[in-house]
């Protein structure tokens, strides 16, 4: 039991550190995909904002509980790209 945890947090870890490349790369939706799905929130979300992919930022917004005011921000910034 001990060693699939161990193995899971391993595998979240490469998980957030491929998905950093990936932001490096400029792979912003790739990288968001793959930061959400190990539980990198704010980073997805920006990874989001990036590739304007405007529905997925809007739901890491809300995952974290972006405050109204910010998420206003974020969803007229987005717009306006």
């Amino acid at each position: 039991m001990v060693s699939t945890v161990v193995n899971i947090f391993v595998a979240q870890d490469l998980s957030a550190a491929y998905g950093e490349h990936l932001m490096e790369s400029g792979r912003y939706h790739e990288a968001g995909l793959i930061l959400a799905r190990c539980g990198k929130c704010e980073r997805a979300l920006t990874a989001f904002e990036e590739c304007l992919e405007w529905r997925q930022a809007i739901m890491m917004a809300a995952r974290i509980n972006l405050a109204e005011h910010q998420l206003n921000t974020l969803a007229r910034c987005l717009a306006s790209e």
